[in-house]
């Protein structure tokens, strides 16, 4: 028997058992760290996200002076942070 379900149905099953931040955490680690071993068996460790261009953001002038020759990290990971953000957001 196959049964389909949807990841927004997942996500409503997890938000229903009340797991702790630190439970949440460990989840999001272990997801994170399983999706780059697939995607590095598979040779795609690309996250499949477009990248931005500064033409494709619509930023106030004093928000870019403001952030003008703001690097980030060599160290900082994209797909983490997006992740950390998904879980603070909807978590």
């Amino acid at each position: 028997m196959d049964l389909t379900i949807s990841m927004n149905t997942v996500l409503n099953f997890l938000h229903s058992m009340a797991l702790s931040t630190s439970n949440k955490q460990w989840l999001a680690d272990h997801l994170y760290e399983e999706v780059k071993a697939e995607q590095k068996a598979a040779g795609t460790a690309d996250s499949g996200w477009p990248k931005l261009r500064r033409e494709d953001l619509h930023i106030s002038p004093e928000v870019m002076k403001l952030v003008e020759g703001f690097e980030l990290p060599d160290d900082f990971d994209e797909d983490k942070a997006r992740l950390e953000y998904l879980l603070k957001k909807h978590g």
